[in-house]
């Protein structure tokens, strides 16, 4: 049974003068567990006592103390009427001190009340404090604030005081934290030094409890608080209440991506493949400066590629003794036509500069491509690769100039300018094949594939040496009069005399190579490598439907391109994509 009344304790004074009415205090409830087995042992045994029935007293004391702890403070009342009951029934002083002292360990403010109490049973009580070895506890009021994180849930409380003197109380007062109305006041059920008292779930509505102790003695004077009206305990609720929640809508299904039947691709992009073989505007070059022989033969030939232009090379020493007379005649000094047709080659002459074998790129083109849907996943379609660029430079004499003025203003100038070469536009075409990864209701979609076709492309290579803007075939920065060699030559268009080193026109020779060679541009030489005639191979990318006609994608191809210079090529292209 327990009552509650509204009071508001600003003052100590106000509070005791509230406690003196025991209508607004209630003698409190307990909530149940094994401590209230303990009670029942200790007011069993105490009315056995009365009866003068000690030894089923000690007996039922013994069987409620089995298996409790030893410093319980809710064994302590057991153990002091224990210890009363043995000196009552035996005298022995040893034996009650020993009880005493198991009672100190469990509560060291235990006491003995009125109706038990006399002088020697006290005296020994006080001597089991002393011997006991414990210490008084610093705090007259100790507690722990309670808390519960489940819904539902009453609130225990309990409090151990330094002492309950007879006639006095322990009272609680608490409100729902965030009220601003008056604490409740609820008499906390004791035993022994111990307070119990409960909030139940109805009252505090899971909400936190902020709260207050106090003890009283039987004047209603405080003895000792935890937590006052100004700074209140807080006992925690975590309750989070499940809410049940609404049924959500059934989702419609996923919409349907399936493939466009058309796809017209715009694509850019770039490429790099294995370059070797031979370059596409150089031809092989002379050093007349390093270990290369320059001899009659090249002599010949240098004068041939020169006025040849755009035109085919002489293909044999009698076609070049009947083609090149008057050019040997007015271009050709020291040597005579007769001299240089027999140390022609023209299939060394025609020869162009080998590459040196490695990685080369294909600096940009541009994949048109158009394919249409012939499955749920498959696609075919028609492609184009246009070299749109190389990368090359390439200078040389103006194949186009007449002889006079190209010998006047590219090979006979101290600082040739000469005009920059282009290969001719390469493309390539064919058909692809691609297979689409994934569901229906993806935007983006990956795809894997092949090609094949036909068709060309270049290769950018950097040739290791400068370019030849006067066309002599020997670059300029390695320019020179002559080769003295084990047989000296003249280097065309020289006019050096190998019999007369001294003269002017040697002299002459000399200074007017060395000028080309002084204002050489020394930039290295970008050539390109033509590879092709067919290609093959497979293709991995992604599709992307940014919207209903329009997507992105993008393709990595790795393809094989021969017979013509065979090598592999990797292109990487993206671009956007009209669909329909």
């Amino acid at each position: 049974m327990r009552t509650q009344t509204t009071v508001r304790p600003s003052l100590v004074g106000l509070l005791s003068a509230a406690l003196s009415l025991a209508v607004f205090l209630s003698a409190g409830t307990a909530f149940a567990d094994a401590r209230d087995d303990l009670k029942a042992a200790y007011n069993k045994a105490l009315g056995q006592y009365n009866n003068l029935e000690l030894d089923p007293a000690l007996a039922g004391l013994d069987q409620a103390l089995a298996g409790a702890t030893a410093d319980d403070p809710a064994t302590a009342p057991l153990r002091m009427l224990r210890a009363v009951i043995i000196f009552s029934n035996s005298g022995d002083k040893n034996a009650t001190t020993a009880a005493f002292v198991d009672a100190v360990k469990a509560d060291y403010n235990v006491a003995i009340p009125t109706e038990l109490r006399s002088p020697d049973v006290q005296k020994l009580l006080d001597k089991a404090r002393k011997d006991s070895g414990a210490s008084a506890p610093t705090e007259a009021v100790r507690h722990t604030s309670p808390s519960t994180d489940a819904c539902g849930q009453d609130l225990k409380f309990e409090v151990v005081a330094s002492g309950i003197p007879d006639g006095g109380q322990v009272a609680l007062y608490w409100r729902v934290q965030g009220d601003t109305g008056e604490f409740k006041s609820v008499t906390m059920d004791s035993f022994g030094n111990i307070a119990t008292a409960q909030v139940l779930a109805s009252e505090h509505g899971d909400k936190p409890v902020e709260y207050f102790v106090y003890v009283y003695d039987a004047a209603n004077k405080a003895l000792g608080n935890k937590g006052a009206q100004d700074s209140p305990l807080v006992a925690e609720v975590k309750c989070v209440k499940e809410e049940p929640k609404p049924k959500e809508p059934e989702k419609p299904p996923p919409p349907k991506h399936s493939l466009p039947k058309i796809f017209i691709n715009i694509g850019l992009g770039t490429g790099v493949g294995i370059a070797r073989g031979v370059a596409d505007q150089s031809y092989s070059q002379y050093d007349p400066q390093g270990n290369f022989n320059y001899g009659l033969k090249e002599f010949a030939c240098a004068l041939a590629r020169w006025s040849s232009g755009t035109s085919d090379l002489p293909g044999d020493p009698a076609q070049y003794q009947a083609q090149m007379g008057p050019t040997v005649m007015a271009y050709g000094t020291p040597y005579t036509v007769d001299q240089l047709a027999t140390a022609y080659n023209a299939g060394e002459c025609a020869a162009h500069h080998k590459v040196s074998t490695g990685m080369a790129s294909a600096p940009f083109h541009i994949a048109p491509e158009i394919g249409g849907r012939i499955g749920k996943k498959l696609v075919l379609s028609g492609f184009l690769r246009i070299q749109a660029v190389t990368g090359s430079k390439v200078y040389r004499d103006d194949p186009k100039a007449s002889l006079p003025d190209s010998y006047m203003n590219d090979v006979t100038n101290p600082n040739p300018e000469g005009i920059r070469g282009k290969p001719g536009i390469t493309m390539a075409g064919g058909l692809k094949i691609k297979y689409f990864l994934g569901s229906d209701e993806k935007k983006f979609r990956l795809f894997v594939g092949g090609f094949l076709g036909g068709g060309f492309t270049r290769l950018r290579v950097p040739m290791g040496f400068a370019n030849d803007r006067n066309g002599n075939s020997v670059p300029d920065d390695k320019e020179a009069a002559f080769e003295g060699g084990s047989q000296c030559t003249a280097v065309w268009p020289y006019k050096y005399n190998c019999g007369d080193p001294g003269s002017m026109e040697s002299q002459g020779a000399i200074q007017q190579a060395a000028a080309v060679t002084a204002n050489a541009d020394k930039s290295q030489r970008i050539d390109t490598v033509r590879i092709g005639g067919a290609l093959l191979g497979g293709v991995f990318g992604f599709h992307w439907q940014a919207a209903k006609h329009f997507g992105l994608f993008g393709e990595l191809q790795v393809g094989v391109w021969f017979p013509r210079t065979t090598s592999l090529l990797i292109d990487l292209n993206v671009g956007p994509v009209i669909t329909f």
